[in-house]
């Protein structure tokens, strides 16, 4: 900013000039001008955005040196309300900052407290268990037909806790919710086309474990996709295959026509990625069907 006054100076023959934005004084360069308050009789210029101002020293000037004036009061309108930009982004970006630090000390309490709530659990569970084969081996002595019904009950209880365990306190991300992002990617585009989502009977919510970035980018090229087929519904259906933890996702169609070649190795590529498989169906319409890794609780 200094250079820039400097500059009007220079081009300008004026002894002083200085720069304000609204009342407060920013910059100056040569003689020292009055306040702002006290400058009526000075040449005062103001920028269009009437808060810029240049206070100049002498009063008089010629039309060309006031169309110069002017021209640098419209720079530094510019030049100022950038800093004030550049300011706004700092102060965000450092309180953006402070947020990540917080959520990353947030995340390593959580996940200390996860580790050791893991192991104070399965530790007394193995204690059973080395218990319970001792007994089931007979090295403490015979077992009566109820007692090894007991004991098969209590090693069947023992394998289900520490499953349980090993799926609530696994390490890892948690997992995404596939309905949402699904909605989330028709709904963009029924702004701009005329395609929309119908996912009536569906779950409240289908987890499935994956990079959000990946599940994100699946669930928008399947939307494209679909929406390139001319077709105005997708219906959505959702089964939970428990006995293999897999979702069953079909996308179905009122259009016949067939996905490219490239956009199907592209899909193909994207569900292997996440673990799961893809099929498609044609007649009589257009049906994707997706079998995806399932985070089910």
């Amino acid at each position: 900013m200094d250079a820039l006054l400097q500059e009007a100076l220079r081009l300008t023959g004026a002894l002083g000039i200085a720069l304000h934005e609204g009342r407060d004084r920013v910059a100056q360069a040569g003689l020292k001008p009055p306040p702002l308050s006290k400058a009526r009789a000075l040449q005062v210029i103001h920028a269009p955005d009437q808060r810029t101002a240049l206070v100049v020293v002498p009063e008089r000037g010629s039309p060309e040196e006031r169309e110069a004036l002017a021209k640098f009061a419209r720079l530094a309108s510019t030049l100022l309300a950038t800093q004030r930009r550049e300011a706004a982004a700092q102060a965000r970006q450092a309180h953006l900052s402070r947020e990540l630090r917080q959520l990353e000390q947030a995340v390593a309490y959580r996940e200390r407290n996860r580790s050791r709530a893991s192991h104070d659990l399965r530790t007394p569970l193995l204690v059973m268990k080395g218990y319970v084969d001792m007994m089931r081996k007979g090295m403490t002595g015979e077992l009566t037909p109820t007692m090894e019904r007991y004991l098969e009950r209590i090693h069947g209880a023992t394998q289900d806790m520490s499953a349980l365990i090993s799926q609530r306190l696994a390490a890892g991300d948690a997992p995404e919710d596939l309905l949402s992002l699904l909605r989330g990617a028709f709904e963009r585009l029924a702004r701009t086309q005329n395609l929309s989502l119908r996912s009536e009977g569906a779950p409240p919510a289908v987890p499935v474990r994956g990079l959000h970035s990946e599940l994100l980018l699946l669930t928008r090229t399947l939307a494209r996709s679909l929406a390139a087929t001319g077709t105005p519904q997708v219906d959505l259906g959702i089964e939970a295959r428990e006995t293999v933890k897999m979702w069953r996702v079909s996308l179905s169609t009122t259009s016949d026509q067939p996905l490219p070649a490239r956009m199907m190795q592209r899909l193909d590529g994207l569900v292997q990625k996440l673990g799961g498989t893809l099929a498609v169906r044609l007649s009589p319409c257009l049906e994707l069907t997706l079998q995806l890794p399932a985070a089910m609780t």
